[in-house]
């Protein structure tokens, strides 16, 4: 072989070794590099994922039910009070001292309750107490007593005839009396104090409340109003704002007009000459409701002027120039 043949096979040799080893190169490296990843990115997308851990709920005890009374002391011919918060007391209903079914009215988040005491009620301590699931409450209330006026009323006798003695007109009486002294709406009409339903007329005050009285054919009551001698044809005012419940002639009372001043608050007005007020119609405080008159069972011109409360007549004297102070609750809490 010659010089040159040697150097040409020499050249084509290493030319097919480099061109060899190259093309391991290019066709190994990028099909390692492409198996690594899709198989890294396989097994991350089939691990399951991790559950989120929640953290656990704190409930807020539930605030226990609140009750303040108004006063423990009360006088009879008056009433008390009670608040409740923090309970649901709709159709819960419980009985008084005494003896008399009792419900809650809801008022300004929370609930209101009157217990009036009666005039023929002895002076003395008494239990006043209710429960129900979740709640109880009992109080101790002392019941004071008051002056105690007496009268002998001397009254015609065709008068009490038609009237004390007549069977038919005392039961009219009692059903009527019966069917409105418990009504009671959930909406107080009042405005602020109730103001005398005489206004600036002169009169004179001849029974007050809870006077004991005996009449000249022997019967006795309690009276339960304050009457207020005055002219006869006297305009009488209502007391407060309201709805007229009542606007008619009975023959124990006479002309009589009924006022609910809402919350269980009624203002009745005995005797009168002539009514201007019908049933249903809506009443602001001062205005006209009827006149002084000596209807029913009545010896002179006078306004027969009561104020129930939670269906017991209480003494209407205590309200005039003040109202039912239904807020007693904040003034505890200060």
């Amino acid at each position: 072989m010659t010089k040159y043949k040697k150097l040409l096979t020499a050249m084509l040799l290493s030319a097919i070794i480099l061109s060899a080893s190259g093309c391991e190169i290019s066709e190994n490296v990028p099909a390692i590099n492409s198996s690594s990843e899709s198989s890294s990115m396989a097994e991350e997308s089939s691990l399951p994922e991790e559950p989120a851990i929640e953290e656990p709920v704190v409930e807020e005890p539930l605030p226990e039910p609140v009750f303040v009374l108004s006063s423990n002391e009360v006088q009879r011919g008056s009433y008390l009070m009670i608040r409740a918060e923090n309970i649901d007391l709709s159709g819960f209903s419980f009985t008084d001292f005494l003896g008399y079914n009792r419900e809650f009215i809801a008022t300004e988040g929370g609930w209101l309750c009157f217990v009036p005491v009666k005039m023929d009620t002895e002076p003395g301590s008494f239990e006043l107490s209710f429960a129900s699931e979740g709640f109880e409450f009992s109080e101790t209330i002392t019941v004071t007593d008051r002056e105690i006026n007496t009268q002998y009323l001397t009254v015609a006798p065709s008068t009490l005839e038609e009237t004390l003695e007549d069977e038919a007109v005392r039961a009219a009486f009692d059903k009527f009396f019966q069917k409105y002294r418990w009504y009671e709406t959930g909406v107080k009409f009042w405005e602020g104090e109730f103001v005398l339903p005489l206004g600036d007329y002169v009169y004179k005050e001849t029974t007050p409340y809870g006077t004991f009285r005996t009449f000249s054919n022997g019967n006795t009551e309690w009276h339960n109003a304050t009457d207020m001698a005055a002219k006869g044809g006297t305009p009488v005012y209502a007391t407060n704002s309201g709805v007229i419940l009542f606007a008619d002639y009975l023959g124990l009372t006479g002309n009589t007009v009924i006022i609910n001043h809402g919350f269980g608050v009624l203002s009745w007005h005995y005797h009168l000459k002539e009514l201007d007020v019908s049933t249903g119609e809506t009443v602001e405080k001062g205005d006209l409701i009827g006149k002084v008159g000596t209807t029913g069972l009545s010896t002179g011109n006078h306004l027969h002027f009561g104020i129930t409360v939670g269906g017991m007549f209480v003494d209407p004297m205590q309200m005039v120039g003040a109202e039912p102070e239904i807020d007693f609750w904040k003034e505890s809490e200060e």
